[in-house]
Order: structure tokens, then C-alpha cells, then sequence
């Protein structure tokens, strides 16, 4: 069977003999009758939350998120020229935004706007303020913009994620605008058992990311998106941050919550715009991958990686050892930002093989203990010849935002 899967901006056919293809995967569509909430509902709102403000700070996400916030943005700005406007981009540790992500993320915006944007640098401690500190021992380093602002708007959108559970919420503030001391301290709970995909009840990461945002001085006004399989706005919830947060979560399953029959021997995940910017990015498609994985199968990761490997301290770290069991025992005496994907990957390749089809030197993927391919078809008929002629074959269309349930 041929199967058109992305590759950057055009596909690759592939080819899986029928017999071996267990299935099509892709995030559900469900019906058009789910709860919306309305335009004139969401500015309204909006008004009368930032009655008597003078000095309104709007959190965008970045470009690694797919969040429509151009489009939220043409629905209210003309309540938001009433007021003192600075946004910020909520980059965490990610690196700024070049020219073209400013208008990825903004639109034609970024022309009105520009010199009101603020990009967060988490290195930047001038820029930052303590708050104090979390039950689980994490210093709140946070940007100082917030101590401007009278009034806080958030936008971002909702999805699950490989150990936060779910992006949104309070991934605004944390890491989305959190000094590298915050963001490290609290990434480091990745070891924790807890902290996976969907999971949020006594996963350490949320439940810090929580309490931070509960401790914010200001006033926040949330506005929760969840996407589409073809990333168009599906649901809109917005108001209190936490319950706005939790009633995206109820939709954001009925997309992204794919059930399946049963696991398959090798799973071919494949990585969408924005997520194929770079192999940090390009991790999580693996993470939900792994979900439809039997024990000792393949992962063929399939993905453009537009600017290589991105983040590059966990490459290095996990190079640097003879096995990925070996980089597990030392992460958690070592930890830094990027080691989250150390704990994952190392774990994820202790008990599967993961292939790449990427625009990525083959020595880079080697020294991580992956195999590359030149292409997805050569990919397939390796790992079938290796797993067996039965074995079989599951494809993730969308591998980041695509999450696998077994019945």
C-alpha cells in the first residue's frame, strides 16, 4: 500500500506491503457540534477583566507551538489599542524568534507591534525577580514584566505533552517565562515516574508549574486553544486560568486520544510543522510512538528537522557515554536543561531500536545510539526484514500530537 506521509513542506510515498500495515493513525476529527466558545462571549469577557487596567501584558507562545495567536489576536485588538500593550514571547529556554517566526507567531501583527515585543531570556537575570520558593524546592525566578503590567493576558494552546501532561496553562509562566534556575529545577522531576503524556495527578512537573502560577501578583486572563488535526481551531475556552486549562484538557483528548487494537512491531511516527523544526523538537513524536510500540520494536522517526538538531546539550550529553543505560545512572546527579530529553530517549532506546529519516548528519544520530536512513522506504523494509516477515507496521501521520491508546 502507498501512503503519503509528510516530509517538511512536500510527502514521501511510502510503501508497506499490505499484510504488514496495522494501520493509519491520525488525531481524531470529531464532530462540529462540540462546544465553541463564541467571539463576542471571549471580547466581552476580555472587557470587562480589564476594566480599570491601564498596562497590559499579552504571553504568546513561541514558534514551536502551532497556537492560531495572529488569529485571537484579529479578534481582540480592537480592545487591546484602549490600553498600554507590551507582549512577550514565552520562549522558555528555547532561543528567540527570528523574523520569519515573528510573523509566524504574530502575523501581520508583528508590523503594528513590533517595537511592543518582548522576547524572555531565562538567562537573563536582570531581567527576572524571585518570588520564592515551591514545595518541591524550586526557586521561582520569573520576568519582570509581570511586576509592569496591571492586568495579564495569556494565549496559548492545549495538547498533550511527553511529561508535563499537557502543554497550556500554566506552561505560560513556567517555562514560558521562568529563569533557567526555575526551568531547570522543575524539569529536573522528568526522572519521576509520574511526570509522562496525559498524566497530571501526581506528576511532580505539573503540580510545580501549578503552584508557581498560583503565586502570580497579577491578575491573568487565560484564552485556552485546542487545534484541530488540521490545526484550525476546534474549541476555545478562556477566563480563570486553571479552569479554562482543565476544560481544554476534556477536548484536547477527544483529538489527540487515538484508540488503538493492539501494538505493533515497528511504528513509523512522523513530525509535522512547526514540531520538524529541529530533532529536540522532533523527540516527542518518539515519546507517543512508544505507546504503540511492542517491547524490542523499531521506531522510524520521520521528520525534516528544518534547522537541525536544535537545543544541542543533551546530543552532547548523551554522546558522551557508552550506552544509554550508563547516561541514565548519571542524569540525575548532572541534570540541565535538555536532559529531560536524556531521561526520555535513554529510556525509550533501553528497551526499543529508533531509526531517523532526517536532514541530519548520519555521525550526529549515530553518537546518540539511533540508526539513520537515507529515506523511509529503505527505513521499512529493514526494520521488516529484521522483525520478520508477520511483523507489523503502524503509521503516526502526526506523531507529535498523536496519542496512541490501547484498548
Amino acid at each position: 500500500m502507498e501512503i503519503n506521509i509528510p516530509y517538511g513542506e512536500s510527502a514521501i510515498a511510502l510503501q508497506i506491503p499490505d499484510s504488514n500495515l496495522l494501520g493509519v493513525i491520525k488525531p481524531n476529527t470529531p464532530p462540529i457540534t462540540t462546544r465553541i466558545g463564541q467571539k463576542n462571549d471571549l471580547i466581552q469577557g476580555l472587557k470587562d477583566f480589564l476594566s480599570k487596567a491601564k498596562r497590559v501584558l499579552v504571553i504568546v507562545n513561541d514558534y514551536t507551538r502551532p497556537t492560531p495567536t495572529a488569529e485571537i489576536l484579529k479578534w481582540i485588538n480592537g480592545l487591546l489599542k484602549e490600553f498600554e500593550i507590551r507582549f512577550i514571547v514565552a520562549c522558555g529556554a528555547h532561543r528567540a524568534p527570528n523574523e520569519k517566526e515573528f510573523y509566524q507567531i504574530f502575523g501581520d501583527f508583528y508590523k503594528i507591534y513590533q517595537d511592543k515585543i518582548l522576547v524572555h531570556n531565562p538567562n537573563d537575570k536582570t531581567a527576572l525577580f524571585f518570588l520564592g520558593k515551591t514545595r518541591f524546592g524550586t526557586p521561582i525566578w520569573l520576568n519582570r514584566i509581570i511586576l509592569w503590567a496591571d492586568k495579564i493576558i495569556t494565549i496559548n494552546s492545549v495538547e498533550p505533552h511527553y511529561f508535563a501532561g499537557f502543554t497550556g496553562g500554566r506552561k505560560s509562566f513556567v517555562p514560558g517565562i521562568a529563569g533557567i534556575e526555575t526551568i531547570t529545577q522543575n524539569h529536573k522531576n522528568v526522572l519521576n515516574p509520574k511526570a509522562t503524556t496525559l498524566s497530571l495527578k501526581g506528576n511532580p512537573v505539573h503540580e510545580d508549574m501549578t503552584e508557581i502560577t498560583k503565586m502570580i501578583p497579577k491578575a491573568v486572563f487565560s484564552i485556552q486553544i485546542v487545534l484541530d488535526a488540521c490545526h484550525k481551531i476546534y474549541s476555545l475556552h478562556f477566563g480563570d486560568i486553571f479552569k479554562s486549562f482543565d476544560n481544554s484538557i476534556n477536548d484536547a483528548k477527544k483529538i489527540f486520544c487515538v484508540p488503538i487494537k493492539k501494538k505493533a512491531e515497528i511504528v513509523v511516527t512522523c513530525v509535522q510543522h512547526p514540531y520538524d523544526i529541529n530533532f529536540y523538537q522532533a523527540q516527542k513524536a518518539m515519546e507517543n510512538a512508544k505507546l504503540a510500540l511492542k517491547d524490542d520494536g523499531i521506531i522510524i522517526a520521520v521528520s525534516k528537522c528544518r534547522q537541525g538538531v536544535g537545543e544541542d546539550n543533551f546530543v552532547k550529553f548523551l554522546a558522551s557515554f557508552k550506552s544509554p543505560q550508563q547516561a541514565l545512572k548519571q542524569v540525575a546527579n548532572e541534570f540541565k536543561i535538555g536532559y529531560q530529553k536524556v531521561v526520555r530517549l535513554a529510556q525509550l532506546l533501553s528497551s526499543s531500536e529508533v531509526w531517523t529519516v532526517m536532514d541530519i548528519d548520519d555521525k550526529i544520530i549515530q553518537s546518540v545510539f539511533m540508526t539513520p536512513f537515507p529515506n523511509a522506504n529503505d527505513a521499512i523494509q529493514a526494520a521488516i526484514k529484521k522483525k520478520g516477515k508477520d511483523a507489523k507496521v503502524l503509521v503516526l501521520l502526526d506523531g507529535s500530537l498523536t496519542v496512541p491508546l490501547t484498548d
